[in-house]
């Protein structure tokens, strides 16, 4: 699978870093520090080898290569939500509750309540279905809160 975010090549660890949007400064001291530390035994890469880092922290107990030979890439790393496991508290309405009480204008659907679908566990895709059962009943009820109306339960009719 390819990435979401194309990865950069640069011709040293410098430009590395200037196209990663990197503070040049700690990237360099970052990677100067592993390098020092590298101790490379034999490497095999299908077994567990001697090859590890000491006096830094996390320790790479096997598999330690110094990253010192062009070129290098590079990918950024984003944070995501796949899924909020368990999701927020919600009654019938969609209203996210707050001490047991309904949110006033709060309201969601799909993966943000899979908890109180599922109340524990996770099943691939069941975020597609809550989002949309539940979605057309919170945008409902998200347009009435707008209008200063109460929220309603139950299904949503084509009218």
């Amino acid at each position: 699978m390819p990435p979401v975010f194309p990865g950069v090549k640069a011709n040293s660890l410098e430009e590395l870093a200037d196209k990663l949007e990197l503070d040049r400064a700690t990237f360099m001291q970052t990677l100067t520090e592993y390098n020092d530390n590298c101790h490379v035994g034999h490497f095999d890469h299908t077994a567990l080898d001697d090859c590890h880092t000491q006096g830094i922290t996390p320790a790479k107990t096997h598999w330690a290569r110094p990253i010192d030979t062009a070129p290098f890439y590079g990918y950024a790393l984003r944070p995501g939500v796949t899924f909020t496991y368990l999701g927020l508290k919600v009654d019938d309405t969609s209203a996210v509750r707050f001490n047991d009480q309904p949110s006033r204008n709060l309201f969601v659907a799909g993966e943000m309540m899979a908890g109180n679908v599922l109340g524990k566990g996770y099943t691939a895709g069941v975020g597609m279905s809550i989002g949309t059962a539940f979605g057309r009943i919170a945008g409902r009820n998200a347009a009435l809160a707008a209008q200063g109306k109460p929220a309603v339960a139950g299904a949503v009719s084509d009218q």
